[in-house]
């Protein structure tokens, strides 16, 4: 019998990835044409020191928006996704002895969810701002094979970051950012992510 290996997910980026990207992009016209008094920002990047099984990791991606509540300190809310990894394996015949047709997935999983965010930021130092941040939210585990659910868990949860903005005019920023997750329950109990942040004023 062939053991089972942990691979990344091979299907690219996943369906919240693709909608997070989207609204990054649309975010610039948004926020020209009035319609938010708030800072915005997406990040795009990669999770890894997973604890659970899968634990490979893959993409990452969060939008958020944020108010400003004191000098240098803002506050608002996150939506984010981080991939887990996927288990791959040979296909099996009814004695359970391995195939050679080659590997397919068998389980693949993802958090997701929505948390409060506050951010601090530094002094600018050197034509640079670093900043620190901490969220606490809700996250949804879920397990499915090739896009099909098998199971899902909730789970509360709260994260701590550290990251660094380079200005590039008076409204758009690029950073970069990385960021522990901690969550509470059985499946998936933590995460790292670093990616690339955009943020717009």
């Amino acid at each position: 019998m062939m053991p089972s290996r942990i691979t990344p997910a091979q299907a690219g980026w996943t369906k919240w990835a693709w909608g997070a990207l989207a609204a990054m992009l649309l975010v610039p016209g948004v926020a020209r044409a009035g319609m938010w008094d708030a800072e915005l920002s997406g990040t795009l990047g990669g999770s890894f020191a997973v604890l659970g099984q899968p634990s490979d990791g893959g993409s990452s991606a969060s939008l958020s928006a944020m108010w400003p509540v004191a000098p240098r300190v803002s506050f608002g809310v996150m939506f984010h996704g981080d991939d887990a990894g996927s288990t791959v394996d040979s296909l099996r015949d009814e004695q359970g002895r391995g195939l050679a047709y080659g590997k397919i997935e068998q389980l693949h999983r993802a958090a997701w969810g929505v948390s409060w965010r506050m951010d601090a930021a530094a002094p600018a130092r050197l034509g640079t701002t670093p900043f620190a941040s901490a969220t606490w939210g809700y996250y949804r585990v879920t397990d499915d094979v090739r896009g099909k659910e098998l199971t899902s868990v909730g789970s509360t949860g709260f994260s701590l970051a550290a990251g660094v903005r380079w200005p590039l005019g008076r409204h758009v920023a690029l950073g970069a950012v990385a960021r522990y997750h901690r969550l509470f329950n059985d499946r998936e109990g933590r995460f790292m992510n670093v990616g690339l942040e955009c943020a717009w004023r």
